[in-house]
């Protein structure tokens, strides 16, 4: 089977969860940079409709984190292509979240300045983050899933809270199974279950 593969904000395209998608399942992965036109929130959902529309072979997508909020955006603009989601702790309202961390001052600051200077581990180096990311962020936040759907979130999750995962199910009729696992943000103790997720998404 052909899986589009989206890492997350800081992820690299042939991390842990692609290898294993590879290495475990033989699956084709296709794994684009999230970054590649851009840091917006939109130029990640181009990334991903670019490769959905030039490959109509692609029956799954699966996501990480910011991968995972922008394949859900990616996959509800394309509501009858045929496909089917899987999302890793998806990072759906993770602009609350930078909200809170970051506090109104620097909020405030990052509108009026319109970048946000930060040191992005996957480039390995300072980039600068358009204030724009957030706002699209924000826009995006209510996103709906009607393709068949499997969501898996950690209980323990440091980055973006449960409750997140458990809202986008609720309002989303394609959602089959969410599986609150013990485990944090990045779910690297939850491979089998990623595995097993989207054996039982190629058979729907």
């Amino acid at each position: 089977m052909k899986v589009l593969f989206a890492h997350g904000f800081e992820g690299v395209p042939n991390g842990r969860k692609p290898r294993f998608l590879r290495e475990a399942l033989g699956y084709e992965v296709i794994a684009p940079h999230m970054y590649a036109n851009g840091w917006r929130f939109e130029d990640q959902v181009l990334v991903l409709l670019d490769a959905l529309d030039a490959d109509p072979d692609i029956r799954l997508a699966v996501g990480s984190s910011m991968g995972g909020f922008a394949m859900a955006a990616a996959a509800a603009r394309r509501p009858d292509r045929d496909l089917r989601v899987l999302l890793m702790a998806p990072a759906v309202g993770l602009h609350a979240v930078w909200s809170e961390q970051l506090g109104d001052e620097a909020m405030s600051m990052w509108a009026e300045m319109g970048s946000l200077q930060y040191y992005h581990q996957g480039v390995g180096r300072e980039v600068m983050l358009p204030y724009a990311l957030w706002t699209q962020c924000r826009d995006a936040a209510d996103v709906v899933l009607t393709h068949p759907t499997i969501i898996i979130h950690g209980l323990h999750d440091e980055t973006v809270p449960v409750e997140n995962a458990l809202a986008l199910a609720k309002r989303s009729p394609g959602v089959r199974a969410l599986y609150a696992v013990a485990d944090g943000h990045r779910l690297l103790d939850s491979l089998p279950l990623m595995a097993d997720a989207a054996r039982r998404l190629a058979e729907v």
